[in-house]
């Protein structure tokens, strides 16, 4: 960007966020309602910590979109102040009439008007911009829970702002150069292992394709697929025991594994791992 536009950016976005509408980005995570799972959204009224005398509700509004990438439905929950809101993605699917078994759900907290007026006392106001972070619990009827919070945000929807910023905003992210490849830290032991499915989500508003591999923790293939995406679609990939077992046998044995994506769809869209020891619960986590 020149120095001409990058002032006139900087300009937009400051006047924006004093006159009480910074851009504002939604989370989406991944929902189940599968395979004995369930899933339930925990979301607080962060404004609260900010301007806490202000005793006025936020909005949430809530998308949520099938495992395909379609808009299944829309809807809004009040959050008190100092509030969490406890929302179950079943009664969500409920409310739209749908019998969705996952997909994903993304949430943008917008403030009371109160809360709007108070913008312009926000340090270097040029770079303002509100997100909504929130966390899934996945758990089952044997009372097994997982905690997992959201870590990408819905690309190509900005809200709050004016025309200007959303446009400076979404040109920017969808100019963003390509993340690359990806392995996680987070080592998974081959023993005992009798289930691994992981869910790659593509969070952007355009197509793409990935491999999801198995690797071990020194980079050898186990195990691959290759994949391909409609825009904000989902595709959950099942590795059976038999074939990782296989992989390991080409690599040299048993061995501490690794999940990846080549390309990572996103900046920050890393997949979900579903696996089993043995005869033990299905748990759910980030890769």
């Amino acid at each position: 960007m020149s120095p001409v536009k990058e002032r006139i950016a900087t300009t937009v976005r400051e006047r924006a966020t004093r006159s009480g509408k910074p851009p504002r980005r939604a989370y989406q995570h991944y929902f189940i309602e599968d395979e004995g799972l369930h899933s339930r959204i925990h979301l607080q009224n962060f404004y609260s910590t900010f301007w806490p005398e202000i005793d006025a509700a936020a909005t949430a509004n809530i998308q949520l979109f099938g495992a395909d990438g379609k808009l299944v439905g829309t809807t809004t929950r009040e959050v008190v102040r100092f509030g969490c809101a406890f929302i179950e993605a079943r009664d969500l699917l409920a409310e739209f009439g749908s019998d969705e078994r996952e997909g994903t759900i993304a949430i943008d907290l917008a403030p009371a008007g109160e809360v709007s007026k108070r913008f312009d006392e926000l340090p270097k106001p040029d770079v303002v911009e509100v997100h909504t972070p929130f966390w899934m619990a996945y758990y089952d009827d044997g009372e097994n829970y997982m905690y997992v919070h959201s870590i990408e945000m819905l690309e190509g929807e900005v809200y709050g702002t004016t025309k200007p910023v959303e446009w400076h905003i979404n040109r920017g992210t969808a100019a963003a150069a390509d993340p690359g490849a990806w392995r996680s830290w987070r080592l998974l032991e081959s023993s005992g292992l009798s289930e691994l499915q992981v869910v790659a989500i593509n969070h952007r508003a355009s197509p793409g394709a990935t491999k999801i591999g198995v690797y071990t923790a020194d980079e050898a293939l186990v195990a691959e697929r290759s994949v391909e995406f409609a825009p904000r679609q989902l595709q959950r990939v099942r590795f059976t025991a038999d074939e990782i077992a296989s992989g390991l046998e080409r690599s040299g044995g048993p061995a501490l594994l690794r999940i990846g994506l080549d390309p990572l769809l996103t900046a920050n869209g890393k997949p979900y791992v579903l696996m089993r020891y043995d005869n033990g619960p299905l748990s759910l986590h980030h890769g």
